[in-house]
């Protein structure tokens, strides 16, 4: 056991390497060229988009208008803008700082469990959180939604606060991230604050901290978030948060609204789906760890804080979202990388524990399917992304740059004649061009205008009727002009 030891010690530089270099090609392997998504990576988009043009920081828009329905504070867009400064106005922009902060949390889970847990716990927390595959591909780490910068400061929060017992300066930090987790995803930061408060009452830490401990947690986890919102109240009043808590808070929590439908069950569903195998190892994980009285033989001085919070970081969002009546899957994202660390430390410790063989070699082989599944899946569906035909057409309109910022019109032959959200944003993206709500009349009285027309017998006779011409077309439809 010692010389196994001492030879994975020297491999593991080698084992987290090849790890990171798999999640560097799963997040990032053609992320400009995958189709926008409507609901709600194109909504953000937007919002990032006219927040830039407009030079106002604080207030998102959707289409020029103040938006109430996306009722997030500023700083996920701020994230996309910033992927937008970088890579440029288009798909990778939009989705750059989701992989950053995807991959970041996975370097910040390896960290944690190597420095608490050691390097084997380390690698196998890895490997199960690069194949979550709902984390990689599911509104998250490839998609520009607000997701996988808030579950990287949901982590950096926990994980503070598990490191707290030991310096003080921890507990200000989670504090601090707590107050960027609201900024970035409103009331489902609320998890945060619910396990922070429970953590120091069960593990009995709020008895050693002082009148001043307490005020400087309570300031960095209120004074930015009142700075934001001081600013934003200039703008409109008390609107923005009077949604915020009427609609974002108070409907989601009581009525499934938006067709959002789901059972107490919905989430325990969702996870089978997409961590099924995983799951299956940690029961197993679990009835080993308890049958050969693992937990006996550890300090209890040394785990329970750390057994206490991470159990919390998976009840609580869980419990939360469970009882909410509005059900989204990525609502739960953030357990991914608790249960991660469970998984990896309960199966490092039966691996590295005396005897067992065929345990451990079963347990070896149940690693490898589940993670060779998962990655193959993760594998196929990277390879079988199609592009969606409109959007490829409106992309086409950078090719002439006389056509920025003229106004475009949607004309199609079916009954959906509403523009889609990621339309929208792929028109101003590669054209700077502003999406009008208007009818057929309203664009030929238009100037500098253009017509987004689907293909069809009606569409021929409109534009030969009309005399316009034909600028962009392909297989879905032409793009014209008078």
């Amino acid at each position: 056991m010692h010389r196994l030891s001492r030879k994975f010690e020297f491999l593991f530089p080698y084992f987290i390497s090849i790890l990171l270099i798999i999640d560097v090609y799963n997040i990032f392997f053609h992320l400009g060229n995958l189709p926008i998504y409507s609901w709600d990576e194109a909504r953000h988009g937007v919002s990032a988009y006219e927040m830039l043009k407009q030079g106002n920081f604080f207030v998102n828009t959707y289409q020029y208008k103040n938006d109430y329905w996306n009722l997030k504070p500023p700083l996920s867009f701020w994230a996309v803008m910033a992927g937008y400064k970088i890579a440029g106005f288009n798909a990778l922009g939009l989705r750059l700082l989701s992989g950053i902060s995807s991959l970041l949390t996975i370097i910040m889970i390896a960290a944690f469990v190597k420095k608490r847990y050691g390097k084997l716990a380390a690698i196998l927390s890895t490997l199960i959180l690069s194949t979550s595959k709902q984390y990689i591909l599911n509104h998250c780490a490839r998609t520009g939604d607000a997701d996988a910068l808030f579950v990287l400061l949901f982590t950096a929060s926990i994980l503070s606060l598990l490191l707290s017992d030991r310096n003080i300066n921890w507990l200000y930090c989670s504090g601090i991230t707590f107050a960027l987790a609201f900024l970035t995803k409103s009331w489902h930061a609320g998890n945060i604050a619910i396990i922070i408060g429970l953590f120091l009452m069960i593990t009995g830490r709020y008895k050693t901290l002082t009148k001043y401990n307490w005020l400087i947690l309570f300031s960095c986890m209120i004074i930015p978030i009142l700075a934001w919102a001081s600013v934003r109240y200039q703008y409109d009043g008390f609107e923005f948060f009077r949604q915020m808590v009427v609609y974002d808070l108070l409907q989601r929590s009581s009525a499934p609204i938006e067709g959002h439908i789901g059972g107490k069950n919905y989430y325990a569903l969702v996870m089978y789906k997409y961590f099924g195998i995983w799951l299956t190892i940690l029961f197993g994980l679990a009835l080993l760890y308890t049958s050969n009285n693992l937990s006996t033989l550890e300090k209890k001085s040394e785990n329970r804080f750390y057994k206490i919070g991470i159990g919390l970081w998976v009840l609580i969002p869980l419990l939360f979202f469970s009882f909410a009546k509005t059900k989204i899957r990525w609502y739960i994202l953030p357990v991914y990388p608790p249960l991660s660390i469970i998984i990896g430390v309960l199966a490092s410790k039966i691996l590295m524990m005396h005897g067992k063989s065929l345990t451990k070699a079963i347990l070896l082989l149940s690693i490898f399917f589940a993670s060779s599944t998962y990655y193959g899946q993760i594998y196929t569906i990277l390879h079988r992304q199609s592009p969606k035909l409109q959007l490829s057409l409106l992309q086409k309109v950078q090719e002439n740059k006389e056509l920025k910022g003229y106004s475009i019109f949607l004309h199609r032959t079916s009954n959906q004649q509403s523009w889609q959200q990621n339309e929208v944003l792929t028109a101003e993206l590669y054209g700077d061009l502003h999406v009008e709500n208007g009818n057929f009349n309203d664009f030929l009285n238009k100037e500098k205008a253009l017509l987004l027309i689907q293909k069809g017998q009606e569409s021929i006779q409109l534009i030969e009727t009309n005399h316009l011409q034909i600028l962009f077309s392909n297989t879905w439809g032409y793009i014209v002009k008078k």
